[in-house]
């Protein structure tokens, strides 16, 4: 289902004056994003801001160049921010790449246009520079926590923000994918998930995730 405009779905755009919304959204496009999918690679030479409306996107540093395999996600997006808007202010993709972990759905423009707007309207400068500032700091903490030893700990973290980001939607991560974005091996997720789900913590099924009991999560993540 194609999300509605007004009340603008993204959390971000909707900080900008409504005459500037409707500018933004004139000059995007509304894609569907499935689990998956890459949309930034670090040799991109096209770049896209993706302003999420739903779902979930993983910002992933990766070992080996081309598709990610073994890497460790050190962020994650959904309809509270924006995706590249480094891109928008001169800047490269560095070496993250953008792996849709939930369907969704996301207004996308190019950098280059959208650069040409904020030259027009400074004031969304101020907005755009404070999701930055608040990613950053999800980043800093995402890289602490990878030293932790307790993939556990590290599991109930993951899964508590991609609740948040997905709008405490039922989640659906397979085993595979959560080693993937924590950066360890498959067994290891899969011993952690079985003693969550064995607290009382969560219930899983076929890579559908229930969290059953958040503060208890909240608290074994943040010890």
């Amino acid at each position: 289902m194609r999300p509605s405009v007004f009340p603008f779905p993204n959390e971000l755009i909707a900080q900008l004056p409504s005459a500037d919304q409707v500018l933004l959204i004139e000059n995007a496009r509304l894609v569907e994003l499935k689990t998956g999918d890459v949309l930034v690679s670090p040799d991109a030479d096209q770049p896209l801001i993706y302003f999420m409306t739903s779902g979930s996107v993983a910002l992933f540093v990766s070992h080996t160049s081309g598709i990610p395999q073994s890497g460790l996600a050190v962020g994650l997006i959904g309809r509270e921010g924006a995706l590249g808007l480094q891109a928008a202010l001169g800047l490269g993709v560095g070496n993250i790449s953008l792996i849709v972990q939930s369907n969704g759905f996301a207004y996308v423009l190019k950098a280059q246009r959208l650069r040409q707007l904020m030259k027009r309207h400074p004031n969304w400068l101020k907005v755009f520079y404070r999701n930055l500032w608040f990613l950053f700091l999800d980043i800093s903490r995402l890289a602490a926590l990878s030293q932790v030893h307790d993939i556990k700990q590290r599991l109930a973290d993951w899964l508590l923000m991609s609740d948040v980001r997905c709008g405490h939607e039922n989640l659906f991560m397979t085993h595979e994918h959560m080693a993937q974005m924590l950066g360890v091996r498959r067994a290891s997720i899969t011993l952690a998930a079985k003693q969550l789900k064995d607290m009382g913590f969560i219930d899983y099924s076929r890579g559908h995730i229930k969290l059953l009991n958040r503060p208890a999560l909240v608290a074994l993540a943040s010890p």
